[in-house]
């Protein structure tokens, strides 16, 4: 009876490894991942920009407003003095307007008490020549006076039609050009970088002096929010993988029990780090698992992602289950040695 147990072990062991080898992923689900968690970069979105000042290290603890740089942009400098200067050219106008304007107040009264005293004059000199008591030149010349009083008078008011009109329009550039040059001094404020939110600063930040180039204008990136694990899912595998269903996740020595969050409707190269070198570079679904709040997983660490056999996936199942994840794991450190 013992050699028959022993018997039947050793076959049942030996068909688990031979499925599990022969199958490739077909039958049961061996799927790598990574971890990870929401991530925020922090930028400059400034053309010409160089780092002055850094503030934080790889895996600092930040919170929502702090400081993690300065920067400082030639372009965005050379862009507010223009604005600068432009406000000090429109202020200069509109004073220049506001002056010929008081001037045409105090002049407008005059010329209209001028060209009215001409006219009177004129209907009087007028009146006499009818009369045979002026002659013809007197009365032409203060026609002419008369009409120059007039024309005077109506073009100092169409002036000041015209100076309301192009103050009002001097004065929209002008809040225009302030509210441009508020804006940016606002949003540059000083060339300061803050975090928008709390986490974990990542593994790459730049270092003061370096200059932020049109392909990579991350600064730091922060990791907010609890940690998660990106999969992709084989082409290969033919069951379905469905929301909420158990899955054994490992990484190293240790084994954790994450659920399927959500099936991404989208499909991913995976990262180099899981090709196969000298194979055609593979593909696969994205799916997100979540993972206990507890698990110290560190971000960005390779793990595999298995079915839980047996449907035995809570902690405490029994024996079989560990010893299956064992042997799992012996077979893929056979497969790695092999390759």
């Amino acid at each position: 009876m013992r050699n028959l147990v022993l018997i039947a072990i050793g076959l049942a062991v030996t068909i688990t490894i031979a499925i599990y080898l022969i199958s490739g992923g077909v039958m049961l689900l061996r799927a790598s991942g990574l971890v990870t968690r929401e991530h925020i970069a922090i930028g400059a979105p400034y053309q010409e920009t160089r780092v002055k000042e850094v503030f934080v290290r790889p895996g600092d603890r930040v919170e929502a407003g702090q400081k993690i740089a300065v920067v400082e942009s030639t372009s965005l400098s050379r862009t507010l003095a223009e604005l600068a200067v432009e406000n000090a050219r429109l202020i200069t106008r509109i004073g220049a307007i506001e002056a010929r304007q008081a001037a045409i107040g105090m002049l407008l009264p005059a010329a209209e008490a001028n060209a009215r005293q001409a006219q009177d004059y004129l209907d009087k000199v007028a009146g006499a020549s009818r009369n045979g008591l002026a002659v013809d030149r007197l009365l032409t010349d203060m026609t002419s006076a008369a009409f120059a009083a007039a024309e005077k008078h109506q073009s100092l008011k169409a002036e000041r039609a015209s100076l309301a009109g192009e103050l009002a329009a001097y004065h929209n550039a002008l809040k225009q050009v302030s509210d441009a040059y508020d804006s940016l001094q606002h949003t540059f404020a000083g060339g300061a970088l803050h975090a928008p939110v709390a986490g974990y600063v990542g593994s790459k930040v730049m270092s003061a002096g370096a200059v932020l180039g049109p392909a990579g204008n991350d600064i730091a990136t922060i990791h907010t929010g609890p940690s998660f694990i990106l999969a992709y899912l084989p082409d290969s595998y033919l069951f379905d993988l469905k929301v909420g269903q158990r899955v054994y996740v490992r990484s190293y020595t240790q084994s954790i029990v994450g659920v399927v969050e959500s099936l991404l409707p989208m499909t991913d190269a995976m990262p180099p780090e899981f090709q196969i070198p000298g194979d055609v570079r593979q593909r696969g679904q994205v799916f997100k698992i979540s993972i206990p709040e507890g698990a110290s997983l560190p971000l960005d660490q390779k793990v595999k992602i298995s079915t839980c056999y047996l449907n035995m996936c809570e902690s405490g199942a029994g024996i079989l289950q560990d010893v299956m994840r064992r042997i799992m794991n012996y077979v893929e450190r056979i497969q790695g040695y092999a390759r």
